[in-house]
């Protein structure tokens, strides 16, 4: 329980004007919020996020996941304008080309490290901004570099905040729904930012022929752009310590008695507290087995993704002679099956949940969310199967494209499923613990495209599917039984889990 003491120590020391009261009791929490609401002075939109109405809900999850569709285009629109970039920033070497497309994952997958806690204290709205900002601003800087050392920094500056919205997604959808809500709406949420690398090579191809490779970055910089300011008017906060905050300030702004600490104090509690926050995700990483298992299940299933998005149009343009933007065209198929895995992952993600809360005297357990996850871990290595060897006997175009297609299915249900399995579990510090999967899930799918060509050139699309499928299976088979075996004392064993939060 070390790591808890640490989190009580650093708040009992900061001035409750400075942050969120992180009080254990939720109830009591909920109460102080409520006793606050009936202030006359208090905004009507202030109400507890889980009291709003659904359609406030359903606002601020699309916003959201907006934000999570946008933001992903950049980092899979650029295969299909290799040759033109290669031609405007002198790009001889093929290890340049793939640093210039893997180089802002190493961004996506450090930031959420500083944004989920970030989020945990000042709360979920201010950081999506902010990140959001910085994504428009260096992803502007990347249509307009004119060499390869500019595009590389400006690439790596813009993934720090195009993770935002994913970084912040676990604790936004665990302030906003009621778990047996959770399967649904998170399905629906991740529709958008994995529709993201599926859309984004056909937009890629259409842009970069019609008009030229920077305006692939600057509709998107645009269209974020957009998306930022209906938040700034349409989103309110969700995290409730920060509502509290808010509104007690509010009152206590009436009182001109209040007291305030002196201005040194208030930077040393700061700093306190960011020291506090910021090193959870790594703790949480280092010592609970579940974030391990779930990290390396996503790192593997992220990794295998990107690896297949890296081959998928050399299959379409070497193997069967399609031109690059007939090509790209087949990810239409992947965006089909994403597309399928929304109602799959939702709808029986939050079915089996209630049939199984119910048959255990309704008390609902992370657990009841391992079943879906067992479908998904079936359709991956299946529709990799599908697809590799298919396309490897140059069978007519449909078979790879249903390959395809059962392959997205799988990856959006298996996401699915180990995001709402961390929200249950992590309820109070979901956003750190979904950070964990984004570090490593982004790591992967930066440096698994390296070796891809490789692997496919040697053992061809029927082998190198086999290796991905038969490896994705091996270990997604061993996190499932541990999980639905040793999950809930593994989680008994946990300071951080919702049922033994102090």
């Amino acid at each position: 329980m070390e790591a808890t003491r640490e989190d009580i120590e650093a708040l009992a020391h900061v001035d409750d004007h400075d942050i969120p009261n992180t009080s254990t009791s939720k109830d009591k929490e909920i109460e102080q919020i409520q006793d606050v609401s009936d202030a006359p002075t208090e905004p009507s939109s202030h109400r507890l996020p889980k009291a709003w109405s659904r359609p406030k809900k359903w606002t601020a999850t699309l916003i959201l996941s907006a934000f999570a569709f946008l933001q992903p285009l950049s980092e899979t629109m650029l295969a299909p304008a290799e040759i033109k970039i290669s031609n405007d920033l002198n790009i001889t070497q093929p290890y340049e080309w793939l640093l210039v497309n893997s180089l802002i994952l190493i961004g996506v997958g450090l930031s959420p490290l500083l944004l989920a806690p970030l989020s945990e204290v000042y709360g979920r709205k201010p950081v999506l901004i902010v990140g959001s900002i910085v994504f428009v601003i260096w992803n502007t800087g990347c249509g307009a570099a004119a060499t390869i050392g500019q595009m590389l920094a400006f690439r790596l500056l813009s993934g720090f905040g195009a993770s935002v919205a994913d970084a912040i997604a676990g604790g936004f959808i665990s302030d906003l729904w009621d778990a047996e809500e959770r399967g649904r709406a998170f399905a629906i949420f991740m529709a958008a930012p994995l529709l993201g690398p599926a859309l984004g090579p056909i937009c890629g191809a259409f842009i970069s022929q019609g008009i030229t490779w920077r305006w692939i970055f600057f509709m998107t910089s645009i269209a974020s752009g957009v998306v930022i300011v209906l938040s700034i008017f349409f989103l309110h906060e969700t995290f409730e310590p920060r509502i509290q905050t808010v509104l007690r300030r509010k009152m206590e702004s009436q009182n001109v008695a209040s007291e305030k600490q002196p201005t040194k104090q208030r930077v040393t509690n700061f700093f306190k507290l960011m020291r506090t926050h910021l090193q959870r995700p790594l703790r949480m990483l280092g010592t609970q087995v579940i974030v391990q298992l779930l990290a390396g299940y996503m790192a593997l299933l992220y990794g295998t993704m990107f690896l297949f998005l890296f081959m998928y149009p050399l299959m379409w343009t070497e193997h069967y002679g399609e031109s690059i933007g007939i090509g790209s065209l087949n990810y239409l198929s992947f965006a089909i099956g994403l597309i399928l895995g929304v109602n799959v992952a939702g709808h029986l993600n939050d079915y089996i949940y209630r049939k199984l809360r119910d048959r255990n005297n309704g008390v609902g357990r992370p657990e009841f969310r391992v079943p879906a996850m067992v479908l998904g871990t079936i359709l991956v290595p299946v529709g990799l199967l599908w697809w590799g060897w298919s396309g490897q006997a140059k069978l007519h175009w449909i078979m790879p494209n249903i390959g395809s297609l059962i392959f997205a299915m799988g990856v959006y249900v298996c996401s699915g499923c180990v995001s709402v399995y961390t929200i249950d579990t992590y309820t109070q510090y979901a956003a750190s613990a979904i950070s964990t999967n984004l570090v490593l899930r982004s790591l992967t799918a930066a440096f698994f495209p390296l070796f891809a060509p490789y692997m496919f050139d040697a053992l061809g699309f029927g082998l190198g599917a086999t290796v991905l499928a038969s490896g994705f299976a091996a270990v997604g088979t061993v996190v499932i039984v541990l999980l639905w075996f040793f999950g809930e004392r593994l989680r008994a064993r946990s300071p951080y889990c919702v049922t033994n939060t102090p």
